[in-house]
């Protein structure tokens, strides 16, 4: 599974709390008297009333003698219950279905049980049709059964680790067809209804049966034996195609990876309206939502293919390897999300790679900053849901890549071929990833899970860099400034510095073990380059200490993009006109990565000076739309500057060949405060675009216009009959206007009313907007109103919890941002006096590039603090 949309929370910073929220319980693995077998679903879907009317027969065998069997079964209105073809007595609670057998099951005995029923599903299985508001939607029913809603559509042992063959059958409208798993056996029309017959031979968990009913077009394709399908909307064509072309490279890459065959008979794709997630990965039929669809013009800025190769993956990590228990949910999405990062190296190079693992870097950081540092492994929680999170997800892919740093890449890959072999088609907890790793390549990784999984927090590096002439060495002072309180603890973890001496780079890798250490380099001359972790891939954070010319050097001839990009954020710091030069320089320079051109708009953006703001101005024609977005996006960082004003709107109103760069004017131009913002953006809000951007762009410019008039304009632009992303945006602006407007008593209703929104993006934006508007009257409709999907009611408890405790801190927000604006502008002044006074010193010389070397070299370390090394002893994994 992939979420397409940020936790509500994330949007105000507000510091850490705890991840378990009161009335959170401890949650272990379900008991499993019984196995399921094999589970054979009949459906028949009624899109009038929304109903289905289902006979699901599962068989069973015993593990101990059970009396009893019960069915995960929420909101099922059944009817009757057959064992083995007899009636048997039932009970119903509307969560479970208890049977009473007539003899008790002895241990290895089974039955099949077959339990009549329908239901008007409200989660687990969505009826969408159009309506006055959006009359293009299209009629479809699709079902989503992680975490533990598939016992919302259908009556089952609804826990990851109770695998079974299946077969759905499903009857609907005839001008429909439909999507499962496995193999399409069957396919018959009878008086106006479609009868489809899905079977699949290898078990897999309950949450990953799937069906979907719609009309589609469909394209197939094969890789290399493995048949593949996408199934569209009409007309879409070339859009999907766009989306999924590289599929069956896909499969090659991750079948050489892993070492296993792809594990199923085929491999499906769909893309299906309001899908409540980016995908989902059930087993041999992937759902995806359809707004990833593009044209050729969002092509440039936007693919698919982190969505598309990420639930691609799941089909070996989820689905033939199945986490045992949701606790352990970050096999599943940890490997999926590092495969997204692979999958990035092998098809579009190191950069690229870099750049989507800094962007997961970021958005772990942020959780662990703004809302909570937890165990990977976490059991305290309210639902399952709770942990399908940043720390699940990202930095669960960041572990991976980072054990993959530690032992190379033979080794690591020896050890995750083992990991499949051994474990496919089971059900597995992190002991038995750090056991067959430890099989295959005989490191003992306890102290690695304990520290990266087990444990919360993370690495918070400070290095400072110096030379001593004298001695012909240089110093590293390396600090670990964590706090350990709360289980964090202190990290054992190798360093890489890269040094570029005399146009040769040598690479040390220091060993990193206490909270403070020296190192010293053997330096013969003044090293031109000291790249700390050149690649960044420490999980954590890192802070480098050392001289603008160092930075400098390394922004222009560091081997890594990723050392040039941290040199461009480092400059951004610096600020001096010498930087600036570097930096702009940098930025025109249409040969290095995006992502580093990227940096350096945004830095001068930060600088805001007028040379800094006559190289951003200059860089606007610059080709490449990701680093012109850059460029519009850091200009609106001069604010009420009349010829930047002019240039943004000139943007705005002329529009530009991207559509993402167009909004971000739109957005700019509302931070610059240009006097005209209302009338402009307004007209840009109603642009049509991909996924609406442009229009997005336009509503978060009136927000940062702080414009009372632009109330009224974005709040009739949370209307239902809006696109979701629009309406989205729109409910966020109308929190961040409340307050200048003196309308938050509308605000307020509005957050309350769309709490109940059908769409559950917009719903989810309602948690977000909250949060900006800091007012204690919505606490009472975030906590009665029923909320059906975990994902929502976490948020609500969340945004709960902030209003009661961080209320005095949001009502002070705006003020702090204008303050902050403020502040700016005083530096800014400062800037273009100090730069009037300085005298510009001379470029230090540029000693000639040479290729990167490796060498191991010896290297001393004198830790301050060894007595630590005793403290903070963490628990063992175990075998269960």
């Amino acid at each position: 599974m992939r979420c397409c949309h940020r936790h509500a929370s994330e949007s105000v910073p507000s510091g850490p709390r705890p991840f378990s929220l009161p009335g959170a319980t401890e949650h272990y693995a379900a008991e499993r008297p019984v196995r399921a077998e094999h589970v054979r679903i009949e459906v028949d879907l009624d899109f009038d009333t929304h109903r289905i009317t289902g006979l699901c027969t599962t068989r069973v065998s015993a593990v101990r003698p059970v009396h009893t069997l019960t069915f995960d079964a929420v909101d099922l209105d059944v009817s009757e219950v057959q064992v083995d073809g007899r009636a048997a007595r039932f009970s119903n609670s509307g969560a479970h279905v208890r049977v009473e057998l007539s003899a008790p099951l002895t241990a290895g005995q089974a039955c099949e049980v077959a339990i009549r029923y329908t239901a008007r599903p409200r989660r687990g299985l969505y009826f969408w049709a159009p309506d006055a508001a959006y009359p293009h939607r299209p009629r479809q029913a699709w079902t989503q059964g992680q975490d533990i809603d598939a016992r919302a559509w259908f009556p089952c042992l609804d826990t990851p680790a109770q695998k079974a063959t299946s077969e759905v059958i499903a009857t609907f409208p005839e001008a429909m067809t439909s999507l499962s798993n496995g193999t399409l056996e069957s396919d018959r029309v009878h008086d106006g209804r479609r009868t489809q017959h899905y079977r699949m031979a290898q078990p897999h968990a309950p949450y990953l049966v799937t069906l979907v009913v719609g009309e589609f077009e469909e394209a197939t394709d094969t890789a290399g034996t493995v048949p593949l399908r996408y199934l569209f909307p009409k007309g879409r064509k070339e859009d999907a195609l766009r989306c999924v072309r590289r599929t069956p490279e896909m499969v090659r890459v991750f079948q050489e990876v892993t070492g296993e065959p792809y594990p199923w008979s085929s491999y499906a794709q769909v893309f299906v309206t309001e899908f409540i997630l980016g995908g989902m990965e059930n087993t041999s039929a992937t759902s995806l939502t359809d707004t990833v669809l593009h044209d050729a013009r969002a092509q440039p800025d936007y693919n698919a293919e982190p969505l598309i190769s990420h639930e691609l993956a799941h089909q070996w990590f989820g689905d033939l390897l199945t986490c045992r228990d949701w606790p352990h949910g970050w096999l599943n999405e940890g490997f999926a999300t590092w495969l997204e990062m692979l999958w990035k190296e092998r098809a579009d190079g190191q950069d690229e790679a870099d750049q989507h693992r800094l962007v997961d870097l970021e958005a772990y950081l942020a959780e662990a900053r703004e809302r909570y540092a937890r165990p990977i492994v976490a059991r305290r929680f309210h639902a399952p849901m709770d942990v399908f999170d940043r720390h699940l997800y990202e930095k669960g892919g960041l572990v991976l890549h980072e054990l993959r740093r530690r032992l190379g890449d033979d080794l690591f890959f020896k050890g995750l071929r083992h990991y499949v072999a051994r474990h496919r088609h089971g059900s597995v907890e992190t002991v038995d990833l750090a056991r067959a790793f430890e099989d295959a390549t005989g490191h003992n990784l306890d102290a690695f899970f304990d520290q990266y999984i087990f444990a919360p927090g993370h690495p918070e590096l400070k290095v400072d860099v110096r030379y001593d002439a004298e001695e012909a060495r240089l110093r590293l002072q390396v600090r670990q400034t964590q706090s350990t309180a709360d289980g964090v603890p202190l990290f054992r973890l190798p360093l890489d510095v890269a040094l570029t001496v005399d146009g040769r780079d040598t690479v040390h890798r220091l060993e990193v073990t206490d909270a403070e250490h020296a190192f010293h380099l053997p330096c013969p001359s003044a090293p031109s380059q000291v790249r700390v972790d050149p690649r960044r891939e420490v999980l954590g954070t890192l802070t480098v200490d050392k001289s603008a010319g160092l930075w400098m050097e390394e922004l222009r001839a560091a081997p890594e993009m990723r050392a040039r990009t941290e040199a461009a954020v480092a400059l951004g710091r610096d600020g001096s006109p010498r930087a600036v030069d570097a930096l702009g320089t940098a930025l025109a320079d249409a040969r290095l990565f995006w992502g580093t051109r990227a940096a350096c708009a945004k830095s001068l953006g930060r600088i805001r000076t007028p040379d800094s703001r006559a190289r951003l101005l200059d860089a606007l024609s610059t080709e490449h739309p990701r680093v012109r977005r850059a460029v519009v996006a850091s200009l609106g960082e001069f604010r009420r500057d009349a010829e930047v004003t002019a240039r943004l709107r000139a943007l705005v109103n002329g529009g530009d060949a991207s559509y993402f760069v167009e909004a971000e004017a739109a957005r700019s131009y509302g931070r610059v405060r240009a006097p005209d913002a209302l009338g402009v953006l307004e007209a840009a809000s109603t642009r049509p675009s991909y996924q609406d951007v442009i229009a997005v762009g336009a509503v978060d410019g009136l927000a940062e216009s702080q414009d009372p008039a632009a109330f009224s304009v974005v709040l009739a632009r949370t209307a239902y009959g809006h696109a979701a992303p629009l309406r989205r945006a729109a409910t966020l602006a109308v929190a961040k206007l409340a307050e200048v407007a003196g309308r938050k008593r509308e605000a307020v209703d509005l957050l309350v009313e769309l709490l109940r929104d059908p769409l559950f993006r917009v719903r989810m934006g309602v948690f977000e907007a909250a949060r900006t508007l800091g007012d204690s009257r919505l606490v009472p409709a975030l906590e009665q109103t029923p909320l059906l999907d975990a994902i929502a009611r976490r948020a609500a408890r969340e945004t709960v919890r902030f209003l009661r405790e961080g209320e005095p801190q949001a009502r002070e927000v705006a003020s702090l941002r204008e303050e902050v604006d403020r502040l700016k502008e005083e530096t800014r002044a400062l800037r273009e006096r100090l730069e009037g006074l300085s005298l510009k010193p001379p470029e230090p010389p540029r000693p000639p590039r040479g290729g990167l070397k490796p060498a191991r070299k010896q290297v001393t370390a004198r830790s301050k603090t060894a007595a630590r090394k005793a403290g903070g002893r963490k628990r063992k994994a175990t075998r269960r």
